[in-house]
């Protein structure tokens, strides 16, 4: 059938269509060389409309897609697959909590900082990699890019000397990639002429303002709300935030104890930034 009747039966539009095409979730059977028609066949229609059916959940579609992969061979796993992202909504929707009531201690001109220590960092060498990626990305290009960094400097005869950390360069956001940098801290300087894309520098030190966070508070975007507390301890204590905040990772997110990490944001007294 046409994708317009397909369309109709299914009641996705053609732009959504397009867009499940591209994506690999729902492509046409047949594309008309000539025409560039596209062609859907009947037994196509149960799932363009549990497509739609998700979409209107709000169901991210890189969700849906892990649904779906498994609709024709194994529909218990896909019914586990859909458990799982329905307990990702729950933990996002907490999050979103958290990260709403930092906006209306704002509006209330009452933002706290209850939990917000300092500490002073030296400079030091690092191997690091630049990231562009959404937010559903962050747990496995983390885990994958800690652990190339990690067999970069093993490989150069580089000791690490710190847990590994992300420099915040723009925020990961559903409106923004970044960037990310994921940086290893080791003792020395290394050759990375074989990785053209990792760099090895050395990183400015000084003084930080640091959150701790475990646990459902590291969950996107309720972390927003760490962050949040440590610029509002800056900024309202006559001091100035300078360069990007960090992330420590204590563990990584993909580790079986947890994610456990310090929100590490660089600042100076105004006095001294004039």
């Amino acid at each position: 059938m046409t994708a317009g009747r397909f369309g109709a039966m299914t009641l996705l539009s053609a732009k959504a269509l397009r867009i499940y095409a591209d994506r690999g979730l729902l492509p046409p059977r047949r594309v008309d060389p000539d025409s560039g028609y596209r062609y859907y066949d009947a037994d196509q229609v149960a799932t363009g409309w549990l497509i739609g059916l998700l979409r209107s959940a709000d169901l991210p579609l890189h969700e849906i897609a892990e649904i779906i992969e498994h609709v024709g061979d194994d529909r218990e796993a896909a019914v586990a697959r859909l458990d799982r992202a329905v307990a990702a909504i729950g933990r996002r929707n907490e999050a979103r909590h958290a990260v709403l009531a930092r906006a209306r201690l704002h509006l209330r001109q009452e933002t706290t900082m209850s939990t917000v220590t300092t500490g002073v960092e030296t400079d030091r060498a690092v191997v690091s990699v630049l990231c562009r990626l959404a937010p559903h990305e962050l747990d496995q290009r983390i885990h994958d890019e800690v652990g190339r960094l990690r067999r970069i400097a093993t490989d150069a005869g580089a000791r690490e000397t710190g847990d590994p950390f992300g420099i915040f360069h723009s925020p990961v956001t559903d409106d923004s990639d970044g960037p990310l940098e994921i940086v290893l801290p080791v003792d020395g300087l290394v050759d990375c002429a074989v990785d053209a894309d990792v760099r090895s520098y050395r990183l400015s030190g000084g003084q930080v303002a640091t959150r701790s966070a475990h646990g459902a508070e590291t969950d996107f975007p309720g972390i927003l709300a760490i962050y949040d507390e440590v610029h509002a301890w800056i900024t309202s204590g006559g001091r100035a935030p300078i360069g990007p905040p960090r992330e420590i990772w204590h563990t990584l997110p993909q580790d079986a104890a947890g994610l456990r990490l310090t929100v590490a944001w660089p600042f100076v007294e105004v006095a001294a930034a004039k």
